[in-house]
């Protein structure tokens, strides 16, 4: 038995607690021969397993446990107008992309969300149905549905704001809202808006393998899971958020590793949720590019971005990027950025391409648990591509207990993140200056400290 097949069979050494009745579960491919009359769900290639429905007494005579539950994110709400994404764009200074002819043009990009309805309806997203640009579309809960139907009250109309976001532009008034205008789309239906089940997770990876055979590179998931579940007892935990419990987070590693894949996700929107705060998966997979939201003026974490988990060995989120209605809205700002680098050097491989997004975050290499590398900006992806180094945050290094900061701030807001170390954020503070300077005192078990002015970040680490 490989590594990867005992390690489904064994992801922990207690049962899951199950109510009466049977449940779902992974199950390595060559063990099903061991279940007697066994009839798989759904079976994934890339993980070598099947989920299986058994009662608890099977599957604690196999030796194996219930897969972790999925849920959608919690909107609070949506866009209401074009100004929103024109804020995103300035934000990451979009316009030179446009300026540039870049559109995404030859790249295959794959959402996968809660629906579709109305886009063929949607003045915005005309050109991609008029010009046969969407390429493939399958509703997971439903196949008999109508497609690009549902109902508005359960989100139905979800994935259709998120493409939108990605690429859309408005035939009428010509208002831009998303980069990847000239991209080719490819469009899974997972998430029901009216209950939550496993199932969806199924749904989910089996999407991401059907894109994958049809040569999609880029995908959007505007999809998060964590608690909320019909049934309680298929919740996530905070401490699964560690890139691999969760099998969708497995399968997007999988992607990322061996399919050279980027799977943009969500990070979520429980930042101020006082039981969870921190991502929800698939975000938290290490080859995700898990998307924070930002604020415009200042780039300080929305007070709902959900906040990467301390025990992870890598930064998440991965950046941000301004939206005041979730982080369903940020996600596709950044795969819309994606493909315009596509197109503008199809000979990078993801990897390349999502390093270069991170690397043209504002705070780089400074980061943090609660804007990653920060936001991204098109003009230093473009002096990293013509091999040059853009401007940094500058390193401030003291031994004293205190230290006094000036500079072009007068009247603006201050923000501060004392880290208990060089990423996790202890606390936040919000400052006036007085004078055009304020002074930042050390804080308890603080060893670094970053300045945010506007979308300006300065760092000090404090020395012993």
């Amino acid at each position: 038995m490989s590594h990867l097949q005992l390690t489904l069979l064994l992801l922990t050494t207690q049962i899951f607690a199950t109510v009466q009745g049977q449940h779902k579960f992974w199950v390595a491919t060559e063990q099903l021969a061991t279940i007697e009359d066994a009839h798989p769900t759904f079976c994934s290639k890339w993980l070598q397993a099947c989920t299986v429905e058994l009662t608890a007494a099977e599957a604690a005579s196999l030796q194996i446990l219930p897969t972790q539950r999925v849920r959608s994110f919690e909107l609070t709400g949506a866009p209401t107008d074009a100004a929103e994404l024109g804020f995103a764009l300035e934000q990451i200074e979009g316009q030179l992309l446009i300026d540039q002819g870049l559109t995404g043009k030859g790249v295959k990009i794959g959402i996968i969300d809660g629906g579709f309805l109305g886009a063929t309806k949607d003045p915005s997203l005309g050109p991609f149905f008029e010009e046969d640009r969407v390429k493939w579309y399958k509703d997971f809960i439903d196949p008999s549905a109508e497609p690009f139907s549902g109902f508005r009250a359960l989100d139905d109309d979800h994935g259709t704001q998120v493409w939108g976001l990605i690429g859309g532009i408005h035939a009428e008034t010509g208002v831009q809202f998303g980069l990847a205008t000239g991209a080719e789309y490819y469009l899974a239906r997972t998430d029901h808006g009216s209950y939550e089940k496993r199932i969806e997770e199924d749904y989910l990876i089996a999407a991401l393998e059907a894109m994958d055979s049809m040569g999609v590179r880029l995908i959007n998931i505007s999809l998060g899971y964590s608690t909320g579940y019909t049934d309680t007892s298929e919740n996530y935990k905070p401490e699964d958020m560690d890139g691999k419990t969760s099998m969708m987070a497995r399968a997007i590693d999988h992607a990322f590793d061996e399919k050279d894949m980027l799977v943009v996700v969500a990070a979520g929107n429980e930042g101020s949720v006082a039981h969870w705060q921190i991502v929800s998966t698939p975000g938290d997979a290490r080859g995700a590019l898990s998307v924070g939201a930002a604020k415009f003026k200042v780039w300080d974490r929305m007070q709902y971005s959900s906040i990467g988990p301390e025990q992870l060995p890598y930064i998440k989120p991965d950046v941000s990027v301004y939206a005041a209605a979730g982080t369903s809205f940020s996600a596709p700002v950044i795969t819309g950025l994606a493909a315009c680098l596509m197109e503008i050097r199809p000979d990078l491989s993801v990897r390349e391409i999502r390093r270069l997004i991170e690397q043209s975050g504002h705070l780089y290499p400074f980061s943090n648990n609660y804007l990653g590398h920060g936001v991204p900006q098109v003009s230093k992806l473009l002096q990293l591509l013509e091999g040059e180094e853009p401007e940094r945050p500058i390193l401030l290094k003291t031994k004293k207990s205190s230290l006094k900061f000036r500079g072009d701030i007068e009247g603006q807001v201050v923000v501060l993140y004392h880290k208990t170390d060089a990423r996790n954020v202890r606390s936040r503070l919000f400052l006036r200056p007085e004078k055009g300077a304020i002074k930042i005192r050390r804080h308890a078990n603080a060893a670094f400290t970053t300045i945010l002015v506007g979308g300006r970040a300065t760092e000090i680490e404090w020395l012993d």
